[in-house]
């Protein structure tokens, strides 16, 4: 195939299109989460409760994924996009004016129900459009773009609450209200959430589903604790940044070059193989003495975890009908929003209880735990067939 027809398999039938909506929500979650936890610090709001805030947005994301699985079949998924812009960034205006902690709970929560609806949406939109032998790069191509948009906002968006608390979170409600006008400019056929089948899609996509929440525990502990974790290692602020900020650059990097050997050699075999060099990136992180090591190794670490989200997503995918992608991704959404919701608390669990050392035990169980079920449930397909 020439250069032209692998372009048009990763962007033709305005997947494009799709990758620009996968920028904005990026653009979105990138001030939304971080900026949210500051404006509870500015509002003294104890560390506790802000944890539980932040840790609602996740909850109720993954809530609202399984909710779209069970209710909204035969529904216009250009609707359901619709509303969950427009829920989500009439919460997001209201945010930063309000400091009723129980008021402000109540936003984050519909902030994660709503983006639920815009991340399934898009990204069951997306996997319909994708062949089998692209679905790596395609969603590669889509966590790129997301990833983009994070770290771009992540960046603006503390220099604007500085300027004034309000302006940064006009920036997610020009986003999220982007993202319907778009679609419905682009694709103007009429696309629908199918019905729910009989088959039980869940035990299809397993390995897939185990991939999204150990990313997301993985993730949200290390941009969440590895800040205290560098801070109780003596390091200045400045530093942190450093560390975190080339731990993004590793996932941005990574995901492509992952994604593309992905489809070359197999989403499963590229998915364990990148689980088990993590093992030992997240082991360097933590044995490290020096900084300048711990940065290599927070390299590498985003290098392998980053590619992660899209190879679970295309692993989750890659065996089901049209009409039971909706399925996968919504069940995706939610694994990704659980273990984003309990990993930062779990993991500073550990710390509390057993020193900083142990910041990514959890992670690390949780990777083996991951590669010992994949090898079982490899191995019980290899003896189904050969039967």
């Amino acid at each position: 195939m020439g250069l032209k027809g692998k372009i048009y398999l990763l962007f033709g039938k305005n997947k494009w299109i799709l990758y620009i909506i996968g920028l904005f929500i990026g653009i979105a979650m990138g001030i939304i989460n971080p900026l949210a936890s500051t404006h509870l610090e500015q509002i003294n709001v104890g560390s506790f409760w802000i944890g539980i805030v932040s840790s609602s947005f996740f909850l109720f994301m993954s809530i609202g994924s399984a909710y779209l699985d069970k209710n909204m079949r035969n529904k216009n998924i250009k609707g359901i996009i619709l509303v969950g812009s427009l829920v989500s960034a009439t919460a997001c205006g209201i945010f930063p004016f309000v400091s009723s902690l129980y008021v402000l709970f109540l936003l984050m929560v519909i902030m994660g129900f709503g983006i639920s609806f815009n991340i399934v949406g898009v990204q069951t939109m997306l996997q319909n459009l994708t062949e089998d032998d692209t679905r790596g790069m395609v969603s590669g191509l889509y966590s790129f773009y997301f990833a983009i948009g994070f770290v771009l906002s992540s960046i603006i968006g503390p220099k604007l609450y500085m300027y004034k608390s309000w302006v940064p979170f006009m920036i997610p409600i020009a986003s999220l209200l982007l993202c319907p006008i778009i679609l419905k400019l682009n694709f103007k056929e009429k696309l629908i959430f199918p019905a729910k089948l009989k088959e039980n899609v869940f035990k299809k996509i397993t390995i897939g589903l185990q991939g999204a929440f150990l990313y997301g525990f993985t993730e949200t502990t290390l941009i969440t604790l590895y800040p205290i974790f560098l801070l109780h290692k003596h390091y200045s602020l400045t530093n942190l940044g450093y560390a975190l900020a080339i731990f993004v650059v590793g996932s941005i990097v990574g995901t492509m070059p992952m994604t593309y050997i992905s489809d070359k050699f197999g989403h499963n075999k590229t998915l364990i193989i990148i689980i088990f060099i993590s093992i030992f990136t997240v082991l360097g992180i933590i044995v490290s003495n020096s900084f300048e090591l711990r940065l290599i190794f927070s390299f590498l670490s985003g290098f392998v975890i980053g590619p992660i989200y899209p190879l679970s997503l295309a692993v989750t995918v890659q065996n089901l009908g049209s009409k039971e992608i909706s399925s996968g991704t919504s069940l995706f959404t939610s694994s990704y929003g659980i273990g984003s919701t309990i990993g930062p608390i779990v993991s500073s669990t550990a710390m509390s209880l057993f020193g900083d050392g142990y910041i990514f035990s959890v992670c690390l169980l949780i990777f083996v735990i991951f590669l010992f079920t994949t090898f079982v449930k490899r191995s019980n397909d290899d003896s189904k067939t050969v039967v």
